[in-house]
C-alpha cells in the first residue's frame, strides 16, 4: 500500500487527537471521572453535557439577545442584567466546537448592536453598520478567552468572566476614539443602590459587579448538570461554591456601600438652572424647520423660565446656526442680533446664559488652513462683558472631523472626506472642525446665593458619554476638585424620537456619580433635565405640563446639587477597568502558550 503525504498528514492528525484523548482520559481517571466516558482532544467531561445542534445554539443566543436588549433604556427591566450573559455563557463552554461558538458569538454581538443601535440609521446608515460591524467583532475574542477558562483551566467564571467583560468595555470606549454604549452598567441606571461604587470605579465598576453574578449563576449550571451526569469531581462543586461566594462578597458590599453613601449628607442646593429643550430633527438633507422658527421659540421659552428667576439659561448643543465668536459675529447682522439678545438677558435677568454655538476663526497666515470652525459654548454673563467660551476637545470621528486631515496621508482623507454626507454633492466640501485645546471651568456667582461662587465646566454632545471627559473638566489630574456642576448641552434630533435620548441621559448619570458633581442638561428632541449628584434624576422637560411647547419642547427649572466629596475615580480614573485590561491580557497569553505547548508536546 503506498502512503502518500496527505495520508501521513491524516494519519498524524489522528495520532494526535488519539494522545490528547487519552491525556483528557488519565486525568479524569485520577479525578474521579468515569473512565468509559469517551472524549476527545475538545470535549469537556467536567461540564456533564456538549451541545451539538445548531438550533440549540441559536435557541439560547436569542434568549441571550432578548435578555441583554431589554435591560436599556427605554424598557429598563433591570434585574435581567444579572442573568443577561447566561444563555451566551452556556454556549461558550458547552459548544462542541470552538468555531461555532466564535461565528454565533459574532452573529450575536451584530445582532444586538444593529438591533438596539438602530436610531444611528436615521444619522448615517454607512457608519451605522460599519459600527455594529465593529462593535460585534469584540465578541468572539471575549469567548475566546472564556473558552479557555471553562473548558482548559477550569477556573470559575465569578471570578474570572468580570475582569473580561469589564476590560473589553474599556478598549470599546478608548479604541478608534471609543464609543462607551451599552455598558451593562447602564442598564440599571435607575438602582441607586448599585451605582454608587461608580466614585470608586467609574461605570466599569458596576458592569464588574452585574458580570460576576452572572459568572456565579453559570458555575452553578455546570456544576449541577456534571453532578447529574455522575462527572464531576468534588473540585467542580468547589469552583461553584467559591465563585458563588465571591460573587455574593461583591454584590452585597456594593449594596452596604451604596447605601452608606446614599445616607451621607454631603449633598447641598446649588444654583438654579432654566433648561430649555427645543424639539427639531436634524437630517444631512434638512431640517424640519427653520432657523426663525427656532430662535422665535428658544426666545420665548427664555422669556418664559425668567419668570422663575434662575441664576442661569441653559440652550442645547447649537440650538439654531450662528457664530457669536467676536471673530464672526460681523459676519450676518442675524448674528449680531442672537448676540445682543443673549447679553440683554443676561444683564436684564441678571442671570448667566449659556448656549451652544459654532465659532470661526479666520487664519490666513496659517499654511494649513484659512479659516478654523468649532463646536463651542458661549457664556454670557450679567456684566455684560465679552462672553467666555469652550471649544468641544473630543470630536466626534467622521461626523465631526474625518482623520488624516492633515500630514502625508491627506489622500486619505481627501477619499474618505468625499464618501461623506456633509460635503455636498460634488464631495468637495471640508466640514471637519477643529477639536479645543483644553478642558476650560467657568465661574459663576449666583444671584440666589450671593456669598458662594461656582465653578462649572461644558460638555458638549458625546462629550458626557466619554468618563475621561468629564473627569478632566472635575479633576484635570490635580488634587483639587475644580468643578462643582457640569452642564450638558447636545443635539440628540439627529436620531429622531425614539432610544437613543433615554440612553443618553442614563450614560450621563454615571458621570454624574463618579465625580460627585449635579449635572444640568439641555437637549434639543431631549431628555432634558436634572442628575443629582448621587445620581437620582429630577425635574425633566417633559415631566411638567404647564412648561410644554408642541410636542417635546419646554423648559424646566431646578436648583442643581452640590456635593463636597473629591471622589476616588476623579482622583484616579480608570485604574479599576485597566487592571481588569491587565488580567484579561494575562488570560489570552496563558491561552496562547498552552496551546503552543499542547501542539509541542502532542
Amino acid at each position: 500500500m503506498t502512503v502518500t503525504p496527505a495520508s501521513r498528514k491524516v494519519e498524524s492528525m489522528a495520532s494526535r487527537r488519539t494522545q490528547r484523548g487519552a491525556k483528557h482520559e488519565h486525568r479524569d481517571a485520577r479525578s474521579g471521572a468515569p473512565s468509559t466516558l469517551s472524549i476527545d482532544a475538545h470535549a469537556a467531561p467536567h461540564l456533564g453535557f456538549e451541545i451539538t445542534r445548531h438550533r440549540t445554539i441559536l435557541l439560547l443566543m436569542l434568549v441571550a439577545l432578548v435578555f441583554k436588549s431589554v435591560i436599556f433604556a427605554p424598557i429598563n427591566w433591570w434585574p435581567f442584567a444579572f442573568v443577561c450573559l447566561v444563555p451566551w455563557l452556556i454556549v461558550i463552554g458547552a459548544t462542541h466546537r470552538a468555531p461555532r461558538v466564535y461565528f454565533h458569538s459574532y452573529l450575536f454581538g451584530l445582532a444586538f448592536f444593529l438591533i438596539n443601535m438602530s436610531w444611528l440609521y436615521h444619522a448615517t446608515g454607512v457608519g451605522y453598520a460599519a459600527l455594529a460591524i465593529y462593535q460585534a467583532a469584540y465578541f468572539p475574542f471575549v469567548a475566546c478567552v472564556l473558552r479557555h477558562v471553562i473548558r482548559r483551566r477550569r477556573w470559575p467564571l465569578a471570578l474570572t468572566l468580570p475582569a473580561v467583560w469589564t476590560a473589553s468595555e474599556l478598549l470599546r470606549a478608548v479604541v478608534m476614539s471609543g464609543f462607551p454604549w451599552f455598558f451593562l452598567s447602564h442598564g440599571v441606571h435607575r438602582v441607586l443602590t448599585l451605582i454608587q461604587i461608580s466614585d470608586l470605579a467609574g461605570a466599569y465598576g458596576v458592569s464588574f459587579v452585574i458580570a460576576a453574578v452572572n459568572g456565579a449563576l453559570v458555575d452553578a449550571v455546570f456544576a449541577w448538570t456534571a453532578k447529574r451526569a455522575n462527572a464531576t469531581p468534588r473540585s467542580a462543586l468547589i469552583r461553584a461554591g467559591v465563585g458563588g461566594a465571591f460573587a455574593a462578597v461583591v454584590l452585597l458590599s456594593t449594596i452596604v456601600y451604596g447605601m452608606v453613601q446614599l445616607r451621607g449628607n454631603t449633598i447641598v442646593p446649588g444654583p438654579k438652572i432654566a433648561v430649555l429643550q427645543g424639539d427639531w430633527l436634524v437630517s444631512v438633507t434638512g431640517e424640519e424647520a427653520d432657523d426663525n422658527v427656532k430662535r422665535a421659540t428658544y426666545f420665548s421659552m427664555l422669556e418664559a423660565a425668567a419668570s422663575a428667576n434662575p441664576d442661569l439659561f441653559l440652550l442645547p448643543e447649537t440650538p439654531w446656526f450662528s457664530y457669536l465668536n467676536a471673530e464672526s459675529r460681523h459676519l450676518r447682522p442675524r448674528f449680531r442680533e442672537d448676540f445682543a439678545y443673549f447679553q440683554e438677558q443676561a444683564i436684564e435677568n441678571k442671570s448667566y446664559v449659556v448656549t451652544g454655538t459654532a465659532s470661526l476663526e479666520q487664519t490666513p497666515y496659517d499654511l494649513l488652513v484659512t479659516s478654523r470652525q468649532y463646536n463651542s459654548a458661549m457664556v454670557f454673563k450679567p456684566d455684560g462683558s465679552e462672553p467666555d467660551r469652550y471649544d468641544k476637545v473630543h470630536l466626534v470621528p467622521f461626523g465631526e472631523a474625518v482623520p488624516f486631515r492633515f500630514g502625508r496621508f491627506r489622500w486619505l482623507y481627501l477619499w474618505l472626506n468625499s464618501l461623506m454626507p456633509f460635503t455636498g454633492p460634488e464631495g468637495q466640501r471640508e466640514y471637519s472642525l477643529f477639536a479645543g485645546k483644553g478642558f476650560h471651568t467657568f465661574t459663576m456667582m449666583p444671584k440666589s446665593q450671593a456669598d458662594r461662587s461656582y465653578r462649572f465646566g461644558i460638555p458638549i454632545c458625546y462629550e458626557d458619554v466619554m468618563p475621561y471627559v468629564s473627569r478632566e473638566f472635575v479633576s484635570g489630574g490635580s488634587n483639587v476638585k475644580r468643578a462643582d456642576l457640569l452642564l450638558n448641552i447636545s443635539n440628540d434630533g439627529w436620531y429622531k424620537r425614539g432610544h437613543q435620548q433615554p440612553q443618553h441621559l442614563a450614560i450621563c448619570v454615571y458621570r454624574a456619580v463618579e465625580n460627585r458633581v449635579g449635572i444640568a442638561r439641555a437637549v434639543n428632541t431631549g431628555v432634558s433635565g436634572f442628575i443629582e449628584p448621587d445620581g437620582r434624576i429630577h425635574d425633566l422637560v417633559m415631566g411638567d405640563s404647564q412648561h410644554r411647547w408642541p410636542n417635546q419642547a419646554g423648559y424646566a427649572v431646578a436648583t442643581v446639587g452640590i456635593d463636597s466629596r473629591y471622589s476616588f475615580y476623579s482622583r484616579y480614573g480608570d485604574w479599576f477597568a485597566w487592571s481588569c485590561a491587565a488580567a484579561w491580557l494575562v488570560m489570552f497569553i496563558d491561552y496562547w502558550l498552552l496551546r503552543v505547548r499542547e501542539e509541542i508536546h502532542v
